[in-house]
């Protein structure tokens, strides 16, 4: 060792690599590449010596490796050949630069990503080598080499290791499939260059959060379908959010939350800026969150802008406000923001007498929205309208959702009379209005938004959130039950709810994990718009967050438990059991831990399907779903099975029930079949479903063709064009919560819309 410091020393010579890169002769390095290959220590060092007394002042890495590589063979070609090997051999890394396999980096990054010591790493890189040499291969990839060594991992019971090295990604095919053919896992995503990126990103979040961000049981059940873990591509965002309009209005808008990236605004002083901030804060914030943003109050907290202003002029702007929301391209993936708007038939009383926040941000107290009834009637007016007009094409909006508040004790007053028939006019022309009828069982202060989740904006109030812009809320995240699958493993109705309660405990674990995930996101400033300060707080608290848990395929459970479907008396019997169980559920999770846990009507766009086919291949002639193999689904919720042959009024009275449960949100469809539905059966049908059922939330689904020829706009799906014959049509429908093309649905959505039965606007079947 004397001598080798020595040599060290009296070398001090510069070696010069490929790259031009210069680096101190080290003739430790020598010894260590030659101990690599299997040489002993003395031959190691007899050739390292005569290295070091032959280097010069600029020699090349390739001609120290040509000297070592000669001398060695002199001694054994075999040792030779391998170091010719290992001196030949080049890695392609991820960092798109080609250099020389060094088994001291992978040692580094064993330790530094699965906290193994220097001993354990060293013995599997030995591993890893040997199984190079095997190989005989030139060039190896930093994918191919971790890949090598996480299988050295398991060879060595190293799993936990094994997890927390693995690399994410898709495979090659995977990638040129998502290029070369549109995915329909989304309906709303429209094939792009962006929505590939996306949905490549996609694959990697899911992969990341199921390896590391879960645990293996909780991963496993979302594997199983036991649950099914919502946009679990954007596990590490929260989910959805509903705004506060005022809180901008009183303080400006930094698209980016902080004002470092982007330019400052201060509150709005003409109506044109309040509306464009309207639509610019629903695309901020979707950038930090995975579901749907939308506006709770939309009319009232706006009509303070529109006062003096002619209806040609609030028109325009209810149109400027529409058409930025659906042009506005810059969503994840390359999509509109999935928006949402509720507007009020008047000013809610809970809010009337609330100071308004007028232009520039001013308040006084002698201004409230009591005092702006006329310009929220004709904001409300207008806004229909435009929706009613459709876009230059005729074709209709899909976003943002247009969503109208209705007080069921009010419905029938003089004032709504003509609103309400212009509602039901839009309606009937193309499906787009969805209604929420303010039960005696919702909150007061609550709102609807995403594709059906009801936000309850009362939640932990702080002392000025009502007057100074805080009655926002949000979910956190949303988690689903497969209900079918317990009825398959349950023995008895004993058992079935041993089952649920389980399946329930593991949605709370991944819950509260997700809660202090975003917990950490916040305080790490990765959550910059949700962190902005309001009325003292941060704009997202996930103490105030909703936390939702979801169920699917109620229809079926009953069906495989009792025999009969949910429309039936002992399914439906049933199925009221284990929701108002699943309802105690969460309530007791929210005495428990604080937070506001509630179940909800999930949208099951692809998850009744996902479930439905996991279960046929794990329970075979147990399952029992709709439609069949690759177009099998479950019934989303409570909803009563498509394709039941009842009447409207049974339908509804089926699932109005399950409403007041849902303290999360429900949704029922009616499903119409008319191609030209009569506006005066809608708005009679609304009155009835208002005042007659528990129902909260509900839309006339419409089915609509349109030609891509002559543009033309109409009812039912048609196969060809009844203006110009076209045969080049698009049908469009309600998916879940929202209108998209039918082209982009997966095949159990488009198995579900063909068994939908249909109803005419007095209730009656139409097919």
């Amino acid at each position: 060792m004397m001598e080798i410091a020595y040599l060290n020393e009296k070398v001090n010579m510069k070696v010069i690599h490929p790259d031009d890169s210069k680096e101190d002769f080290d003739v430790e390095e020598i010894i260590c590449g030659l101990r690599n290959i299997g040489a002993s220590s003395l031959v190691a060092t007899k050739v390292a010596t005569e290295i070091a007394e032959n280097v010069y002042d600029g020699i090349s890495t390739a001609e120290i490796r040509l000297m070592t590589y000669k001398k060695l063979r002199k001694i054994s070609p075999k040792l030779a050949e391998k170091y010719k090997y290992r001196a030949k051999l080049r890695v392609r890394t991820s960092k798109t630069t080609l250099e020389r396999f060094d088994r001291k980096k992978i040692i580094q990054s064993l330790m530094k990503e699965t906290q193994l010591d220097k001993n354990d790493a060293y013995m599997i890189v030995k591993q890893v080598e040997l199984e190079l040499e095997r190989m005989r291969v030139s060039y190896v990839t930093a994918p191919l080499i971790r890949e090598i060594t996480c299988v050295k991992l398991l060879e060595n019971g190293l799993e936990k290791e094994r997890a927390r090295y693995t690399r994410l990604g898709m495979p090659v095919y995977d990638v040129k499939n998502l290029i070369e053919r549109p995915s329909t896992e989304n309906a709303n995503l429209q094939y792009n260059p962006e929505s590939v990126h996306k949905l490549m990103a996609d694959q990697i979040s899911r992969e990341y959060a199921l390896l590391n961000l879960l645990p293996v049981n909780l991963a496993d059940s979302h594997m199983k379908a036991e649950i099914h873990i919502h946009d679990l591509d954007y596990f590490t965002r929260p989910f959805c959010e509903n705004h506060d309009l005022r809180y901008f209005f009183l303080n400006g808008f930094k698209a980016d939350g902080v004002g470092n990236h982007t330019s400052v605004a201060g509150p709005a002083k003409k109506p044109e800026v309040a509306i464009l901030h309207a639509a610019k804060i629903l695309a901020a914030s979707q950038t930090n969150c995975a579901g749907g943003q939308g506006f709770s109050y939309f009319n009232t907290f706006l009509a303070p802008y529109m006062q003096g202003l002619s209806y040609d002029k609030i028109k325009q702007l209810a149109q400027m406000f529409i058409y930025e929301m659906s042009e506005m391209y810059v969503a994840r993936g390359g999509q509109t923001v999935f928006s949402s708007i509720d507007f009020d038939l008047s000013i809610p009383s809970i809010l009337s007498d609330i100071p308004a926040v007028l232009p520039e941000g001013r308040m006084n107290d002698r201004t409230t929205y009591s005092d702006f009834e006329d310009e929220a009637r004709d904001f409300l007016k207008a806004i229909n309208e435009v929706y009613l007009g459709g876009d230059h094409s005729g074709k209709a909006f899909v976003f943002p959702k247009f969503e109208v508040q209705i007080e069921p004790d009010k419905i029938n007053k003089s004032e709504n009379e003509e609103i309400l028939m212009d509602i039901s006019r839009l309606a009937a022309k193309y499906g787009t209005p969805y209604y929420i009828l303010k039960q005696p069982h919702m909150p007061k202060l609550s709102a609807y938004q995403c594709c059906a989740y009801l936000m309850h904006l009362d939640y932990d109030l702080a002392e000025g959130d009502l007057e100074l812009g805080g009655l926002r809320n949000g979910g956190m995240q949303v988690i689903s039950i497969n209900l079918p699958q317990i009825s398959y493993e349950a023995t008895d109705e004993t058992s079935f709810f041993e089952i649920l309660e389980d399946r329930m405990g593991k949605t709370k674990q991944i819950l509260l994990l997700k809660k202090d995930l975003i917990e950490k996101e916040l305080k790490n400033g990765l959550l910059p718009f949700l962190s902005q300060e309001v009325n003292g707080r941060r704009y997202l608290e996930p103490t105030r967050q909703k936390y939702n848990i979801g169920m699917i395929g109620a229809n079926e459970m009953t069906k495989a438990f009792t025999g009969e479907e949910i429309h039936e008396p002992e399914g439906h019997r049933f199925a009221l059991k284990v929701f108002r169980r699943m309802r105690e559920i969460t309530d007791r999770y929210k005495q428990e831990t604080g937070l506001n846990f509630c179940l909800a009507r999930t949208p099951a766009e692809s998850s009744g399907a996902r479930m439905a086919q996991i279960d046929s291949n794990r329970y075979g002639s147990k399952v029992i779903h709709n439609g069949v193999g690759e177009s099998a689904y479950y019934t989303n919720s409570f909803h009563v099975n498509p394709s039941a042959d009842i009447p409207l009024w049974k339908r509804l009275g089926i699932e109005s029930p399950f409403h007041p449960i849902t303290t999360g949100g429900a949704m029922s469809h009616v499903w119409l079949g008319e191609s030209n539905p009569s506006p005066e059966g809608t708005l009679e049908l609304t009155k009835s479903i208002a005042k007659k059922t528990e129902i909260q939330y509900f839309a006339f689904t419409k089915d609509l063709s349109i030609c891509r020829k002559c543009n033309f706009t109409g009812g039912s799906l048609l196969n060809k064009c009844p203006s110009c014959g076209s045969t080049n049509i698009e049908w469009w429908s309600r998916i879940t919560g929202y209108y998209q093309n039918v082209t982009g649905w997966n095949k159990g959505k488009l198995e579900e819309l063909s068994n939908r039965r249909r109803y005419n606007t007095s209730g009656n079947k139409t097919g």
